[in-house]
């Protein structure tokens, strides 16, 4: 099961169509400076039992490069990749010694088994056109005994209830009539894909991955009193009320 989110977007005067593209460098732009210390980070217990050991190491949508900077603080030899220049720019002027290219990670500028880890945190979920292009290219670059850590947008327990209303919302917000008379001007696009686990493994072992773990993070809600319980169900069903899912892969 999946669904499929749109959003508005605001376009800049020089561009004619939207695009996520355009999404992702009107998002980075006007930032500064990148968060030294990511080890509070809600993702990074997922993941930090399989980066004890140092490596040469590629984050797949880097943005800024802020983990770029923090894993290679850690001893890997990192290199980020993202095809927004002004998240990199912000990277480049915070730290010049991070290795950042832009580059499409659909098409990676890398040799075949480059690489000992591949990292990639809430990035191939926004290509319209689905992840497996990225994934296999990622299959390409990283070594036959590396480790992949992949993370996505996770239909929890709180999406599947709300499955029907979300349906309801995105066909009313695709109508161009009533986005007016809602006065919403800016045009409305792709977004990004939300995944069951299930079918986000099926999509990983078609794409050449045998899929060691799947680990949630960052639970949707915020009232304490669910939280409590999420909390106790989270021990039975650990995506229970994940927001994001991270996949720990290997190559098949």
């Amino acid at each position: 099961m999946h669904f499929i989110e749109y959003d508005y977007h605001e376009l800049n005067q020089s561009e004619a169509h939207p695009s996520m593209d355009c999404t992702w460098d009107t998002h980075w732009r006007g930032r500064k400076g990148l968060k030294e210390d990511l080890s509070d980070e809600p993702l990074w217990p997922t993941i930090s039992d399989y980066l004890n050991v140092p490596g040469r190491l590629l984050e797949a949508g880097c943005g800024t490069g802020q983990w770029v900077q923090f894993l290679g603080k850690l001893g890997h030899d990192v290199i980020g990749v993202d095809y927004a220049a002004s998240g990199l720019e912000i990277g480049r002027e915070h730290n010049p010694n991070l290795n950042l290219i832009k580059a499409d990670f659909r098409n990676l500028p890398f040799e075949k088994d480059s690489f000992d880890y591949i990292v990639s945190f809430g990035a191939i979920e926004h290509d319209i056109n689905g992840p497996e292009e990225a994934l296999r290219e990622f299959l390409r670059v990283l070594k036959p005994n590396g480790r992949f850590m992949c993370s996505v947008p996770c239909l929890n327990f709180y999406w599947i209830v709300g499955y029907p209303w979300q349906l309801i919302k995105k066909w009313l917000k695709c109508r161009k009539t009533l986005r007016r008379l809602w006065g919403k001007k800016k045009p409305f696009i792709f977004y990004q894909y939300v995944w069951s686990a299930g079918e986000y493994k099926n999509i990983l072992n078609k794409c050449g991955w045998g899929v060691i773990d799947i680990r949630g993070y960052c639970p949707v809600t915020k009232l304490r009193r669910k939280r409590f319980f999420d909390s106790i169900v989270n021990k039975i069903d650990p995506l229970y009320s994940a927001h994001m899912m991270m996949a720990i892969c290997r190559k098949l």
